[in-house]
């Protein structure tokens, strides 16, 4: 989860309904001001985050001639789901990722915020033809290992299950905010991330939040896709450990690259830098149509 610093967006950034061929996603887009997009970038957050997670970044990346395009996964937010608890395996949520890619054109560049990397992924191992790169944005290969997280991951999906949503949040937050890093957000922010919470659907952050304790290694087989791979983090990203996101880096024989100043919201902390990292990356295949772009503000 990310959390914003204002709630107004910015000019040009706006909610836009996506419509696939496995249901309507909420989504804010943002294109160019001049010409035609480079190409489409999708991204995709992460546990108990939304679309949200990338609103400084979809300015930021339409800023350099791109269309951005930031979602709310099924049962996520402003995107709806169901009860059905089979929905929410990594296999279905990749499948509805590539139906995003295909409506919106095909050949998205892919960005997966945490457990958005993990659905990423998979989007890219069941149709990597769809996509021209995957950048995982402070992910890892994997679910967690350490005992403590996992321990926690376990009791709120066990809350979930158990108590209302509502209760979940108040229980969580009172423990989040206990935590020496823990900074009170401004008061409508707060009210917002309360709203985001509670508007879930149970089964699927439930659902999410076991993927993060039981999730395979993939790495492999990502590597063999052929689809250009990114390893972006923040530098004081508390998430997966940088160690475990290094040696996932050179199990795919990319180089991971840093975000200065930023931790597991790299988007949020450092937009321009997170944006500028990730168009280079994009620019990067030769034949591209449109390297070089410059922002236009």
């Amino acid at each position: 989860m990310s959390t914003p610093r204002t709630l107004t967006l910015p000019d040009g950034v706006r909610p836009v309904t996506l419509e696939t061929e496995r249901g309507s996603f909420a989504t804010l887009t943002a294109v160019p001001d001049v010409g035609r997009p480079v190409g489409t970038v999708l991204l995709v957050p992460g546990w108990t985050g939304s679309k949200e997670d990338f609103t400084p970044l979809v300015d930021h990346l339409a800023r350099y001639g791109w269309r951005a395009v930031a979602v709310d996964q099924r049962g996520q937010y402003e995107t709806p789901g169901t009860d059905d608890r089979s929905a929410y395996t990594l296999a279905e949520l990749g499948a509805d990722v590539v139906a995003m890619s295909k409506a919106l054109g095909g050949y998205s560049q892919l960005v997966g915020h945490s457990f958005g990397g993990l659905v990423s992924r998979e989007a890219v191992l069941l149709e990597p033809s769809v996509f021209s790169t995957i950048t995982l944005l402070c992910s890892g290969p994997a679910a967690f290992t350490d005992e403590q997280t996992l321990q926690g991951l376990q009791m709120l999906a066990f809350g979930l299950d158990n108590l209302p949503i509502e209760q979940v949040y108040d229980l969580k937050l009172d423990h989040d905010s206990k935590t020496p890093r823990y900074v009170a957000p401004p008061e409508d922010v707060a009210a917002w991330l309360r709203k985001r919470f509670t508007s879930n659907v149970p089964a699927s952050l439930s659902e999410i939040t076991r993927r993060l304790t039981d999730s395979e290694d993939k790495t492999d087989q990502l590597a063999k896709t052929g689809v250009r791979t990114q390893v972006l983090y923040g530098e004081s990203d508390d998430g997966w450990p940088i160690e475990v996101q290094r040696a996932m880096a050179e199990a795919l024989g990319v180089e991971p690259e840093v975000v200065p100043d930023a931790g597991h919201s790299p988007a949020i902390d450092q937009p321009a830098a997170t944006a500028r990292l990730l168009v280079d990356f994009f620019h990067d295949a030769k034949n591209l149509p449109g390297a070089g772009a410059k922002p236009t503000a």
